[in-house]
């Protein structure tokens, strides 16, 4: 028999992707360097970007209406997505198999 951990999550697809993309984007860089990384992505995709301020207000309990604009001009702070990264990326579905 296998059981999933489906009803624990709370993010779809398209967010554990995102944010697995944006970690593995700065993985083993300095903060610094992070911090430059991430804006520079985040200026050159700003689709990624309101997805992303989404997924961080989605991750701190906040509501946003998907036609909201996000400003262009607005700095993601580190903190923020480090913060998403934790919780989106440990909250993944887990897959027990019993073998008998």
């Amino acid at each position: 028999t296998a059981t999933t951990g489906w009803e624990e999550v709370t993010y779809s697809w398209d967010e554990v992707s995102l944010a697995l993309e944006i970690a593995l984007f700065g993985q083993g860089r300095s903060k610094a360097s992070r911090e430059k990384l991430y804006g520079e992505l985040f200026q050159e995709h700003p689709d990624k970007k309101k997805k992303f301020v989404h997924l961080i207000m989605k991750v701190k309990g906040q509501e946003i209406k998907e036609t909201s604009k996000v400003p262009t001009d607005m700095n993601i702070r580190l903190a923020d997505i480090e913060l998403v990264i934790q919780e989106v990326l440990n909250n993944r579905p887990t897959v027990k198999v019993n073998v008998a």
